[in-house]
């Protein structure tokens, strides 16, 4: 009985979503290229993707998170530059901590080739914001720089309170990964943010960041696979999660709900998350 009516309150919430709704879309995420000056395979892992996505149609940007070069020096971060500018559509980039935390002049390095080291804009009322997670130091957790949330605050408070925000950022923003992560979710949970995007553990998962969902998403990089792979993001009703190895069919591996966040309560999404953690293993 009760998961009955724990199905029916998702078709609810799906309902409700469906007549606010804008025209749906789908984009890709890339992560964790690591791209080496002195090792081929994960350039080729990405020109595989990039080559891949170009063959889709109905996508309509890309959003690369982190850990873009693996040690961060600047004649990886320009091939990753040069590679990434071969899509057919925009693409977006946030640096990890390989990019900030194995060279001296990282945080510079990445701004001066990318240009800037966040991003913030509107797609078909959605609203993306993408930060900075690094290390202050080679041994360091990740730290999110006081103004970059301050940055956030003031992108927040004038957006319309109504319009959904998908946030992006590398590490996971929890206990273990980032010291500072409670100070961003302050911000984050007074405001309409239905998930947060990131990298950095290599493999699809859900966390639970103080009740806003943080959807984890896989490495270009192909380890143990014949070949590499990427996300696809479809948002309509719910935010639909696909992997798409190159070359092969997507298959989706998470279905949110969009008001996931306000309606299931911190157990249901740590329960949630067990269930999809388990699937890949």
């Amino acid at each position: 009985m009760k998961k009955k009516c724990y199905y029916f309150f998702l078709l609810l919430i799906g309902f409700q979503f469906s007549a606010l709704a804008t025209e749906p879309f789908r984009f890709v995420l890339l992560s964790d290229l690591h791209i080496s000056n002195t090792n081929p395979q994960p350039s080729l892992d990405l020109a595989n993707a990039v080559a891949d996505v170009n063959k889709l149609s109905g996508i309509d940007f890309v959003i690369v998170a982190g850990d873009i070069a693996n040690l961060g020096d600047t004649v990886s971060l320009r091939l990753a530059k040069q590679m990434l500018q071969r899509l057919y559509i925009p693409f977006f980039v946030i640096p990890g901590n390989h990019d900030v935390k194995w060279y001296e002049n990282g945080t510079t390095n990445f701004k001066a080739i990318f240009g800037e080291n966040k991003f913030e804009f509107r797609h078909k009322g959605i609203e993306f914001i993408g930060f900075t997670t690094a290390p202050l130091t080679n041994s360091g957790l990740g730290t999110i720089q006081q103004d970059d949330i301050l940055w956030m605050k003031k992108i927040l408070e004038k957006t319309d309170p109504k319009m959904p925000v998908i946030v992006i950022t590398h590490y996971p923003l929890q206990t273990g990964d980032v010291d500072n992560w409670k100070e961003m979710i302050v911000v984050l949970n007074k405001y309409n943010v239905h998930a947060v995007l990131g990298g950095h553990v290599h493999r699809n998962v859900l966390f639970n960041y103080e009740g806003i969902p943080g959807i984890i998403s896989r490495s270009t990089l192909r380890g143990k696979d014949p070949v590499g792979g990427y996300s696809i993001f479809s948002i309509s009703d719910s935010i639909r999660v696909y992997e798409k190895k190159s070359g092969k069919p997507e298959e989706k591996w998470l279905t949110l709900p969009f008001e996931y966040k306000n309606q299931l309560n911190t157990n249901a999404v740590n329960d949630y998350s067990l269930k999809k953690n388990k699937s890949f293993e």
